[in-house]
This record gives structure tokens, C-alpha cells and sequence, in this order.
């Protein structure tokens, strides 16, 4: 027989409730993982491919900035040109020290980070060793070209 005392029943209760927050936590964390989409991941590759061949450490990808970038994306394929966002620091809730954008578009991910790599601003914001995050949102509109918006970001 088991006897509990209130203050074993309410840590008990404590634990349950924490350990069903983490794993409620975790199946968000790989829902969002999982839908970037493989273009999202390709392009984020050829940004850290571009950065590891200069000496410079990978981006890390952070959730907020791939949703930002992701609804940026579906917004310049459905404009059907190329702008940037006015506030590029709207729907981050946490300290930054510096934020960056690139947007592009093209018939592949390669053709577009070419373009980037040849543009001495869109360089810098790739190979710029203050960033530390990334967020990749890439759309394929119904003529089959790409919309690429890459969101930089710093933390202290």
C-alpha cells in the first residue's frame, strides 16, 4: 500500500504537469522542424557551405526568424516582386545587437545564391561573422520560380 501526504500528491501533480508541457513542448519543436521544406534546407546549406569556405562558423537556424522568412516569401511570390520588409525586427520577442534581410528570386536556389554571392551587400550579409542565426524562407510560385528571403540575426 502506498500512502501519499499532500505534499507528496501535489509534487507528483507538479511533475505531471511539467513533463506534459515538455513533451507537448517537443512535438511543437518537430512539427516546425519538420516543415521546412527541403528548398528551405538547400538554401540554408549553400549559405553555410558559402561561410565554411572562408574560415566562417555555420548559422545556426532559429525558429522565429524561418517563420518570418517563410510568410515573407509566399508574401513577394504573391506581390510578384521583389521588396523588403519595413520592420525586420517585427515578432522578435528577445534581445538582437543586429538584424539582416536578403530577398531573391530565380529559377533555382543556385542561380539565386550565385546572385547573392555576387552582390557585395547580399555578401556581406551572408559572410558578415557578426551574424549567428539564420531563417531561410524559400517559395515556388506557379511559373516554377523561386522566392528566397534569408533573415540574419545576432544575439548577445
Amino acid at each position: 500500500m502506498t500512502t501519499l501526504t499532500p505534499n507528496t500528491h501535489s509534487t507528483r501533480r507538479r511533475t505531471t504537469r511539467r513533463l506534459a508541457w515538455i513533451a507537448t513542448f517537443a512535438a511543437v519543436v518537430v512539427l516546425i522542424l519538420g516543415a521546412c521544406s527541403p528548398e528551405s534546407d538547400r538554401a540554408t546549406q549553400l549559405v553555410n557551405q558559402s561561410r565554411n569556405a572562408v574560415g566562417l562558423p555555420s548559422l545556426g537556424v532559429n525558429i522565429d526568424l524561418y517563420l518570418q522568412a517563410e510568410a515573407w516569401s509566399h508574401q513577394l511570390a504573391s506581390d510578384q516582386y521583389l521588396h523588403h520588409r519595413t520592420d525586420l525586427s517585427a515578432g522578435i520577442g528577445y534581445p538582437w545587437t543586429m538584424l539582416g534581410e536578403n530577398v531573391g528570386r530565380g529559377y533555382s536556389l543556385e542561380q539565386i545564391h550565385n546572385a547573392f554571392m555576387n552582390s557585395p551587400a547580399h555578401r556581406a550579409n551572408i559572410l558578415s561573422g557578426r551574424f549567428d542565426s539564420i531563417g531561410m524562407g524559400v517559395t515556388r510560385d506557379s511559373a516554377g520560380q523561386y522566392w528566397v528571403v534569408q533573415e540574419f540575426m545576432d544575439q548577445p
